[in-house]
């Protein structure tokens, strides 16, 4: 009978200590999450106005300032339509009609639940500096930090933000009403400990922004821009490992370094296939993880370019970030 009680004063003392351990994580968590952040951005043109060469390429008939601002509005919304297909996966997390998603909800690691981003929820009344704050760095209107991975768009240039924006905008107001993400007890855990970055703390809020993109041609300069989404899975360094923040069911991500565990034997055909595909250079299919229903829609070019890229980053081992 001793012995039994014992047992279950030991088990209440481990119980005990698991929730006030649990309390305290959760409360240094929200902590980090109520800090505020004040963001001096710049207004940016919406649509972005075409350049001299392409107004000079026109005949003078489409001259005219409003027949300007539609040429401009259409080639925007084309090169956003691109955008969002292949380098800004901002489908993937507020679903296809961008109205809101449920991410993850796990018992252990919490809800991560993604808003509802058209006309008919959180950016109903957004003005261009406002997408600029959560898109670029990782802060809401009110000046606390968004638990979105601003660090994978923060390099996005001012033209890819604004015709981004404007896209989302035109597109039909939805409705749906989605309920804000809860920090389960390992998700607190590790904002708590740093584990999992708060964008807005890493960010360099004072860096510059490029006005454009780099073009669209083979160039290790486009594939390094369009690389910087892929780090929020494969580290800054490229060299994948654990995902921070993920699925605790996710796979490491691939080292995409030229190192001898990652990328050193792929071919630049090996590496289109994967890609375009999801196909290793072994027949097996990449993990689902992997958002090849981006980089399918990527260009050559955009595809080569990457590889390019990649051939110069220095090589790290597995997981080594």
């Amino acid at each position: 009978m001793q012995l039994v009680k014992r047992l279950a004063m030991a088990m209440g003392g481990i119980v005990l200590a698991l929730g006030v351990a649990i309390g305290y994580f959760r409360f240094a968590a929200q902590q980090r999450l109520a800090k505020t952040f004040r963001i001096p951005v710049h207004s940016i043109a919406q649509p972005f106005p075409l350049d001299s060469d392409e107004i000079a390429a026109l005949p003078e008939a489409r001259r005219a300032p409003e027949a300007l601002a539609a040429l401009a509005r259409e080639r925007a919304l084309e090169r956003a339509k691109h955008y969002l297909e292949s380098r800004a996966g901002c489908s993937d997390c507020h679903g296809a009609d961008f109205g809101g998603k449920v991410i993850l909800d796990n018992p252990v690691m919490g809800k991560w639940i993604a808003p509802n981003i058209t006309r008919g929820g959180v950016t109903r009344d957004y003005r261009i500096e406002d997408w600029d704050r959560i898109v670029r760095h990782g802060v809401l209107r009110s000046g606390l930090p968004a638990l979105m991975p601003a660090g994978d768009f923060s390099h996005f240039s001012d033209q890819e933000l604004s015709d981004i924006a404007l896209y989302i905008q035109s597109l039909p107001a939805v409705s749906r009403v989605m309920p804000r993400s809860q920090l389960g007890p390992m998700y607190s855990l590790l904002i708590a400990t740093g584990r999992i970055p708060v964008s807005a703390e890493v960010i360099d809020h004072g860096a510059v922004r490029p006005a454009l993109p780099p073009a669209l041609t083979l160039t290790p300069e486009l594939g390094e821009h369009l690389a910087q989404t892929c780090k929020g899975c494969h580290g800054s360094g490229l060299s994948g490992g654990s995902i921070q923040g993920g699925d605790p069911a996710w796979p490491p991500a691939r080292n995409l370094t030229f190192d001898d565990s990652g990328l050193a034997r792929w071919s630049v055909d090996d590496f289109r296939k994967a890609m375009k595909q999801g196909i290793r250079p072994d027949g097996s299919r990449l993990s689902s993880v992997m958002p090849t229903q981006f980089t399918s829609q990527l260009t050559a070019e955009e595809v080569d370019s990457i590889y390019l890229y990649l051939k110069n980053v220095p090589k790290r081992p597995q997981g080594s970030h």
